[in-house]
């Protein structure tokens, strides 16, 4: 079971430190880059870093944008470190998300995106009920609609 909560001074370190595989540096930016962008956009309050634990360990990152005006959530960022991997925890983060958008009204669809070629990932949003909108750049854009 995991938990997603703030990035805060008890996990921020550990959030830093986390890391994908090589051959995956190109698919994802830096968690550091996420964070200065949560604070660059924090009085909008639209961006929520979360860290994501398995018990009290951090296991990954989650980088939410809500956005009004479209009645969405973001999914901008997801990765989980290299040791990691393979355990269920992105599809458990995806399910948290998932769950936290279904409680707020204003929300009426998550939308998240993949580079060209991340089967994996592909596999995880089918099975959750995503469905493709289109490439934008080189990534393709998934949405549920809730």
């Amino acid at each position: 079971m995991i938990k997603l909560q703030l990035v805060d001074e008890t996990t921020f370190d550990a959030v830093i430190g986390l890391s994908v595989a090589q051959k995956d540096e190109r698919r994802l930016a830096s968690n550091l880059y996420s964070l200065a962008q949560a604070w660059l956009y924090r009085e909008k309050d639209e961006l929520e870093p979360l860290a994501i634990l398995a018990g009290e360990q951090v296991v990954g990152f989650l980088l939410l944008m809500k956005q009004q005006e479209e009645e969405s959530y973001l999914i901008w960022r997801l990765m989980i470190d290299q040791t990691y991997q393979n355990r269920g925890y992105g599809t458990e983060a995806l399910k948290w998300v998932l769950r936290y958008a279904k409680n707020d009204p204003t929300c009426k669809r998550l939308v998240t995106s993949y580079v060209v070629g991340n089967h994996k990932m592909r596999g995880i949003l089918d099975s959750l009920g995503f469905q493709s909108t289109g490439l934008a750049t080189n990534e393709i854009v998934m949405t549920l609609e809730l």
